[in-house]
């Protein structure tokens, strides 16, 4: 019972660790959800759903610590209401923002709340004012966070500069946008989309060679970050501009939204069409809209923009002169803390020098119990002396009846020797007998385990005899494939039935090994096989198999497949993949890549599915490699698999000279990666190329 209280403690300790790991982890969820749910929100109009989402967010970021997620959650919800709910609120946001920043001296969030006025200004049109508060933005950072993103910053300058027509100030800006450290695909896309329109500047010349280089680099990024840009429709119609595509540029311009810019650049496109009516009607709608936008009403709200603004300046100011105060006091009650512990450091002194006259005092003290004791050590020397011959009278009878005891126990232990050597002789014979009999049943069970090795190696005879080894030569087809099982038998199959012009092909992974998978295989590729020659297409094939595969299937089995249907003469390529991995295409710019298809499910788990298939207009001269998953998923003595990206590389890196080149590199390069590792998975690959015909 005195341990129980020990024990419930411990019990705590082990328990409370794993209790906040396991609530870091949730709060780590619900961040990562509720992030995701605001960028959702943002381009909506749900305000009290998007006001709810961000302020939870808020809240959550706030207690997990994470200042980066928090202070941009707030400018989020700043321009939001900017935007979507009045100019009023989302300046109100912002101040709010600015303040609790200063209160708590965050550099991180007054840098945040710097950034969203200036993009709040650069809305209303005071391009001073917010080109002012960019730099500032950009100054703050370089000296108080020069680790994190400051490419929006950047790429607010660059908009104003644009605006101003500066061409080597938004170069210069984009430019630095592009050095920042930790860029998304977003601030990449904005920054390019600033450089093709500014490579239209000035009017009157000739941009088409400038703006050409620099819209094929704005293309790239936004095929690589799959990002758009608000400007992405006035790209393409200064495009369609400078290369003289004046039909585009005016179907182009007539869906821009903004009514000013939109007549502006219609005038334009049929001034070079030679419309000059039309042009001239566009070019009067565009004066009318341009003159009504500088009304009263947008120079009051400018005005009062500015205003508060400058009330937000002086109040960060009287703030800081009131943090400027609070330091000096706190100086203060440093130097009043510093003095007591002075005081203090000179009383414990005192009290050490106390301690060291009692400690002599003390050393006096045992010398005098030293002198005592040495005393008393004579006198118990005599006595030991008197003790020692008392104890060898002792001894000496201790002896003698000791020799006595151990004449006894050798006599005994004799007895009992013989004793248990007449019993060992009696185990020995039993154990003779069963071991006499086990052999016997060893003979027995080797005799039928070798009947049932050569059984399966006449089944996976059968089973590769199924599969075709020879490969059509001609000189319009390249194709060559081999199907290497895992155990002696297994589920992977391939196949391919060639009438006349028209190549049906097919490569399948059975799931599961060994028999139940071999005999699956088996029957997949009888209904392959009768499918093809009756010419059907493989999307309709696919369909097939999975009506009769579904059929009686209690085991729940099932085979992922790709099939093919390729016309040799003009390279027309209809497929159709079942749940498969996807082939890898060469001859394109990357010299391979995974071929984009539609996503079916594998056959033979749900009957009355209607399977997709797709076309490739012609695939001439370029390789198709289908494998299985035991070539991505092969591993090796560490369990590092092969992967479907380092299968990618080779065949990127490798020239391709004919389809059994290519499958026996990819054996060579599995074999070397195992490094001696048995096989884990049945490993089908096959490689086709339809060849340019000499005829």
């Amino acid at each position: 019972m005195k341990f129980k209280p020990i024990l419930i403690l411990l019990f705590f300790l082990f328990c409370m660790p794993i209790q906040m790991l396991a609530q870091e982890k949730v709060a780590t969820a619900d961040i990562g959800q509720l992030e995701k749910e605001m960028y959702r929100l943002y381009p909506t109009h749900n305000i009290d759903e998007f006001m709810d989402v961000t302020e939870r967010l808020k809240e959550a970021t706030l207690k997990a610590g994470n200042e980066g997620l928090f202070y941009r959650t707030w400018a989020n919800q700043a321009s939001f209401a900017f935007i979507k709910i009045s100019r009023q609120k989302g300046m109100e946001i912002a101040k709010a923002m600015n303040e609790y920043s200063q209160l708590h001296d965050s550099k991180l969030g007054i840098y945040y709340s710097s950034l969203t006025n200036a993009n709040q200004s650069n809305s209303l049109k005071m391009e001073e004012e917010a080109l002012r508060l960019y730099l500032n933005a950009i100054q703050y950072k370089q000296k108080h966070l020069p680790n994190i993103n400051a490419a929006p910053a950047y790429i607010g300058a660059a908009k104003v500069y644009y605006n101003k027509r500066q061409k080597e100030k938004v170069l210069e800006m984009t430019d630095k946008a592009l050095a920042e450290p930790n860029l998304i695909g977003a601030n990449i896309v904005d920054a390019w989309s600033y450089r093709c329109m500014s490579a239209m500047m000035p009017e009157g010349v000739d941009h088409k060679e400038e703006f050409n280089q620099a819209y094929e680099e704005w293309k790239k990024v936004i095929e690589k970050y799959k990002s758009n840009s608000t400007s992405s429709n006035l790209i393409e119609i200064y495009h369609a501009q400078v290369n003289g595509d004046y039909k585009q540029m005016l179907e182009l311009a007539q869906t821009v939204r903004n009514p000013q810019e939109r007549y502006k650049l219609m005038a334009h496109a049929y001034e070079w069409l030679g419309d000059w009516n039309n042009a001239l009607d566009c070019f009067k709608k565009y004066k009318l809209i341009s003159d009504s936008l500088n009304s009263a009403e947008t120079r009051k709200q400018t005005a009062e923009h500015t205003l508060q603004l400058d009330v937000i300046r002086a109040e960060n100011q009287a703030k800081e002169l009131l943090l400027h105060n609070q330091s000096l006091k706190l100086a203060h009650a440093q130097d009043e803390l510093e003095q007591r512990r002075l005081e203090e450091e000179a009383l414990n002194l005192t009290l050490k020098n106390r301690n060291i006259e009692l400690s002599h005092a003390s050393i006096k003290l045992k010398n005098d119990s030293l002198d005592r004791h040495a005393q008393q050590l004579k006198l118990s020397e005599f006595q030991s002396k008197l003790e020692l011959e008392q104890n060898k009278e002792k001894i000496e009878r201790i002896t003698l009846w000791t020799a006595i005891g151990v004449g006894v126990l050798v006599i005994t232990f004799l007895s009992l020797y013989l004793y248990r050597r007449s019993r060992h002789m009696k185990d020995l014979t039993v154990a003779y007998n069963k071991l006499e009999t086990a052999y016997e049943q060893l003979e027995q069970t080797t005799a039928a385990k070798e009947r049932i090795e050569s059984e399966l190696r006449i089944a996976r005879e059968i089973q590769m005899s199924m599969v075709p080894h020879e490969f059509p030569e001609r000189p319009d087809l390249d194709l060559y494939a081999s199907m290497t099982p895992a155990k002696e038998v297994g589920g992977d199959l391939y196949d391919y039935l060639l009438e006349d012009d028209i190549l049906y092909f097919c490569l399948g992974d059975v799931s599961g090994k060994g028999v139940p998978a071999s005999l699956f295989m088996a029957q997949t590729i009888r209904l392959f096989r009768f499918l093809a020659k009756q010419h059907q297409m493989p999307a309709y094939i696919a369909t097939c198999l999975n009506e009769e595969l579904t059929e009686k299937n209690d085991n729940g089995m099932f085979v992922t497949m790709f099939i093919g249907q390729m016309n040799l003469i003009t390279g027309q390529f209809h497929f159709c993949n079942a749940g498969h991995n996807p082939p890898i295409i060469g001859g394109d710019e990357q010299h391979g890549s995974f071929l984009q298809m539609e996503s079916n499910a594998p056959i033979g788990l749900w009957p009355g599915l209607e399977y997709i298939g797709e076309e490739i207009e012609s695939i001439k001269g370029r390789p198709l490699f289908i494998y299985s998953d035991g070539l991505s998923e092969a591993e090796n003595m560490r369990q590092e698999q092969f992967g479907d990206d380092h299968v990618l590389d080779i065949l990127r890196h490798t020239k391709f000279r004919n389809a059994h080149h290519v499958v026996e590199l990819m054996e060579t390069e599995v074999k070397h990666h195992r490094d001696g590792a048995e096989p884990n998975d049945d490993m089908t690959i096959m490689c086709i190329k339809a060849l340019q015909s000499n005829s």
